[in-house]
């Protein structure tokens, strides 16, 4: 066997030197994949590892800069770029990339649409059970233009099968259309970015609004319980920071806790309470309003010496309503109210 041989395929030079264990493809260093297997893998595992999206991406940004390199190639040794896109396709297909035919051309305006059969990509991409056309042949042939051109141009790729082959690879057509275009891969990955970016700041957002209402809820639970502490009579403690929602609330629990207990009395604890101001102020005039409407009597406990000046200072004042220093003193009174009287144990 000869260690070195060389052959000539529809005007492509390729040469195998079995002793370096190289071979060269128009003088320059190639190796062979199998397509459905090995190539299918290798893809398959980039799409793994990044995702469909990202892998898509990927794909397209190197088509397009292994195309970029291609037009170096021959913009180096200045060949023309007529004479260049006449000698691509055959090189393409001695490469095994597919049979290329240019359906329309036009460098003056830019603009071309290719059509490959048989290509490798979509052998893959069946292989793969996919449907969609893959991206690195279309970004591969705008990165070539657009350095033949010296001008930034996109693709769109329409993809066909044949009917009289839908089962065999013979039956993947497709056209590449090439046009003037600002996108390029650069662009698609900032859109990827962002696009990833604020998908993950909406599902951050999500997790703290519902991280958020659980915490209000347990707060909620936590800081307004509503306490029997004799038949008849409850003691419900004001204590934190109110808004709307939260005095709405309290309001509500306040009333319910009454109608499930049949509660005759409730004592609002405002020892908690350092500064009274508007919103806890007509929250207590809501609560106990609405307690007398349903027929119970509310009272105030735990006034400090310091918060009634406070209170009177601001001109605030709980009229027609029973007001205690401490909660002791509002649990006897509404025990009397009761007509309940507790007696000490006498020790025997």
């Amino acid at each position: 066997m000869q260690e070195k041989q060389e052959i000539n395929v529809i005007g492509t030079n390729l040469q195998w030197d079995r002793t370096n264990g190289s071979f060269q493809f128009e003088g320059a260093d190639v190796v062979l994949f199998w397509t459905k297997t090995a190539l299918k893998t290798f893809i398959d595992t980039i799409e793994e590892v990044t995702g469909t999206e990202p892998a898509r991406i990927v794909m397209e940004t190197a088509g397009y800069r292994t195309g970029k390199i291609v037009s170096g190639f021959y913009k180096e040794i200045g060949e023309e770029t007529e004479d260049v896109l006449a000698l691509l396709p055959n090189i393409y297909a001695a490469a095994g990339w597919g049979a290329i035919e240019f359906k329309q051309l036009c460098l003056t305006e830019r603009r071309a649409i290719l059509s490959i059969r048989n290509d490798w990509e979509s052998k893959v991409v069946r292989a793969q059970g996919k449907e969609s056309p893959g991206t690195f042949l279309g970004g591969h042939w705008a990165g070539l233009l657009s350095g033949l051109l010296e001008e930034t141009i996109w693709y769109k790729v329409t993809e066909y099968t044949s009917t009289e082959y839908t089962s065999t690879d013979e039956g993947s057509y497709k056209e590449i259309e090439l046009y003037p275009s600002p996108m390029t891969p650069s662009e698609n990955v900032r859109e990827h970015i962002q696009t990833q970016e604020q998908q993950t700041i909406t599902q951050l957002e999500a997790m703290v609004e519902n991280r958020t209402i659980e915490l209000r809820k347990m707060i909620r639970e936590l800081s307004s319980p509503v306490i029997p502490v004799l038949d008849g009579i409850l003691v419900t403690p004001v204590m934190g920071r109110f808004d709307q929602e939260r005095s709405d609330d309290f309001t509500e629990k306040a009333l319910q806790a009454i109608v499930d207990h049949k509660a005759s009395m409730l004592i609002l604890d405002v020892t908690g309470i350092k500064a009274m101001n508007n919103l806890i102020l007509s929250t207590l005039e809501k609560v106990t309003q609405s307690v007398q409407l349903i027929g119970a009597v509310p009272i105030i406990a735990g006034i400090s010496p310091e918060l009634g000046m406070e209170m009177a200072s601001k001109g605030i004042y709980l009229n027609n309503l029973k007001c205690f220093a401490t909660l002791k003193h509002a649990i006897h009174y509404a025990i009397a109210l009761e007509g309940i009287q507790i007696v000490k144990k006498e020790d025997k």
